[in-house]
């Protein structure tokens, strides 16, 4: 992967971020070869702290089968 594919694979992970209840501003991405790496912090948006480990496991699940991404390796710490 050259580094233009790098940075999109950044925009997806971002793009479905957004779709979850989950704060992620504080989450930093690197993708390597097709292996997002995420470091930083995690929390809950406010109003959705109710089934917050389920809404990140079904995030990192929905971007592990995505086309183009090989692994997801989490580095974060989540804060409730």
């Amino acid at each position: 992967m050259n580094k233009a594919e790098n940075q999109e694979t950044g925009r997806v992970v971002r793009r479905e971020f957004s779709r979850h209840t989950v704060d992620t501003s504080d989450v930093q991405i690197s993708t390597n070869h097709g292996v997002v790496t995420l470091h930083g912090r995690v929390r809950p948006m406010r109003g959705h702290e109710a089934g917050f480990e389920e809404n990140v496991t079904a995030m990192l699940k929905v971007l592990r089968q995505r086309a183009g991404i090989r692994d997801v390796i989490v580095e974060w710490k989540a804060i409730f």
